[in-house]
């Protein structure tokens, strides 16, 4: 068989699901077509015996990489170059974004997995001193990870200190936790803040945690991994995920461009066609452009929503649910970040041009009424400062020393857009 493999990793042994073409390619493997739990990889790759061509399967496997910086030296350390997605994913596409590994060996499938190798507090510490080391790890782990910070993936020990019990995937076994870092001053801290202060008022956000290992790092549990223990040794499975990027067939590259009708009103309409619970999703995506909003998120572009896939579709796509936020950060934070908004609200194009006109503009995007979205953001209005602040004093988790003077500038930034948000949720009906 020419190209390369795809396999599915989510049940007990890995199933080939089709053949990635040196061109690009990508069509389904007969067999997987004819089982009848097939499911396709992307609700832009329905099911079918046809092939798609590159324009159409590149948006998906090409998503599963990183971006910018971190693609750059990851290409480096590979000495490849960053445009050759193709092999940069065949390198390192064993462990993926969902339950997917891409490879050029049918025998690697067929390997059980290798367990975990325990990390001491050197070796963590040294996968972060650097772009380069951070690299160098993902290499040996033949990791691939979408976005553009510099991040690696290991797995963490149930029941364990979060200081503790960091392991390395062997082989096929699954990493647990994203664990991520930045040139950029306070940045983890900034997440870690606006991720716990969303969850404290009731979201459902992936669930974080901060390391002090020599340079701040972010830690944070994957939703798209299920995880237990049988006895002393961890037991890590995988669910099918993709961001709304991939699943409407839109390159990283393109991923700022705003989508006819508006990008809120696109995902807003894919949720309702292919959601198995679409108004509590359209109420969850309503929510988090709402906190994208008061933390000052200008970066929250289509790679920064996702999708976890549920159950096949008759017409070969899936039914699916809004997956927890992540990579909720605010931008408006580091005073040179672009205040121009990667997805539009209620048409303003950048941050400072959104008023309470522009909720009443979102909920028709969405679809809901006003009196629904004022109630869905009304929590934010109220409790998100506070949640700021408690998680800033290590209410949540361990913190540095500097997280509760970030926690006061990030409220102290967020107060006028509170202030908008608060007069649309208290407006007459």
């Amino acid at each position: 068989m020419p190209g390369h493999y795809v396999y599915r990793l989510a049940r007990l042994s890995p199933v080939l699901v089709g053949v990635l073409e040196e061109s690009g390619s990508f069509s389904y493997d007969p067999g997987y077509l004819a089982r009848a739990d097939a499911a396709p990889l992307s609700l832009s790759l329905p099911l079918g015996e046809g092939a798609f061509d590159v324009v159409e399967a590149r948006p998906y496997f090409e998503g599963l990489l990183a971006e910018g910086q971190a693609r750059a030296t990851l290409a480096s350390e590979l000495a490849l170059s960053e445009e050759d997605w193709l092999s940069l994913l065949v390198i390192c596409g064993r462990e993926c974004v969902g339950d997917v590994l891409v490879c050029d060996d049918p025998c690697l499938a067929a390997r059980a997995d290798e367990g975990y190798a325990s990390l001491g507090d050197d070796e963590l510490r040294g996968m972060f001193l650097g772009d380069s080391q951070t690299a160098r790890e993902n290499v040996t782990t033949r990791l691939s990870l979408a976005g553009t910070q510099s991040k690696t993936a290991l797995a963490h020990m149930r029941g364990m200190p979060i200081d503790e019990g960091w392991l390395r995937p062997m082989g096929l076994s699954a990493s647990t936790h994203i664990l991520k870092t930045s040139h950029l001053r306070d940045l983890p801290e900034v997440e870690y803040l606006c991720m716990s202060a969303a969850a404290f008022c009731g979201m459902a956000v992936a669930q974080t945690a901060l390391l002090d290992v020599g340079n701040p790092v972010l830690a944070i549990e994957r939703f798209d991994r299920r995880v237990s223990t049988a006895g002393e040794r961890l037991v890590v499975g995988r669910l099918h995920q993709e961001d709304m990027a991939q699943a409407m067939g839109i390159t990283g590259g393109s991923k700022y461009a705003e989508l006819e009708g508006g990008s809120v009103r696109a995902m807003a309409e894919l949720l309702r066609r292919r959601s198995v619970s679409p108004a509590r999703d359209v109420a969850s995506l309503a929510q988090m452009v709402c906190l994208a909003f008061l933390v000052g998120n200008c970066d929250a572009h289509l790679k920064n929503y996702a999708i976890l896939h549920e159950r096949p579709a008759r017409d070969g796509g899936a039914h699916v649910s809004l997956a927890p936020a992540y990579d909720v950060v605010s931008t408006t934070y580091f005073p040179n970040h672009p205040r121009r908004l990667a997805m539009r609200i209620g048409g303003a194009p950048t941050i400072d041009e959104v008023d309470a006109d522009s909720f009443r503009a979102l909920a028709r995007e969405l679809g809901v009424r006003d009196s629904a979205l004022r109630r869905l953001a009304t929590p934010l209005v109220e409790g998100l400062a506070d949640g700021i602040r408690r998680a800033g004093e290590g209410a949540f988790g361990t913190v540095l020393a500097s997280t509760p003077y970030v926690a006061e500038d990030l409220v102290e930034d967020m107060a006028p857009r509170l202030g908008i948000l608060s007069e649309y949720c208290t407006a007459a009906g």
